[in-house]
């Protein structure tokens, strides 16, 4: 990635275009593995995501959460590097999921780093 360019942030719709990259992925916790090596994430377009720990949580992870991670070669599934819990704040999910949106049909007001069928 180019000095100063941002990680994208995608919702789980866009995952499978990032496989192997790094992402930023807001939503809304659904649950939590009991061993908490993983939780879900339901995106903001709705659909639920699996985030992989690197060690087990040590503190709770509920509502709004945004994660850095990797996106598996199952875009189901992120390898979480780092995660932000904002817990349970007011905020229009899909009103986000419309910015993240624009931020990719208009590419030249939002610079972001390429995805993996850019650079073939």
């Amino acid at each position: 990635m180019a000095e100063g360019q941002a990680n994208p942030r995608v919702n789980a719709s866009m995952l499978p275009r990032y496989e192997g990259c790094l992402v930023n992925l807001l939503g809304k916790v659904k649950s939590v593995d009991q061993n908490g090596t993983s939780f879900v994430l339901t995106s903001t377009d709705n659909i639920d995501i699996e985030i992989l720990l690197p060690e087990s949580l040590e503190d709770s992870v509920e509502g709004i959460t945004e994660v850095i991670g990797s996106v598996c070669p199952n875009p189901r599934q992120i390898n979480c590097h780092q995660y932000v819990n904002h817990g349970d704040i007011d905020m229009d999910l899909s009103l986000y999921d419309e910015a993240v949106k624009l931020s990719h049909e208009h590419e030249k007001f939002f610079p972001i780093m390429k995805t993996n069928s850019d650079n073939q």
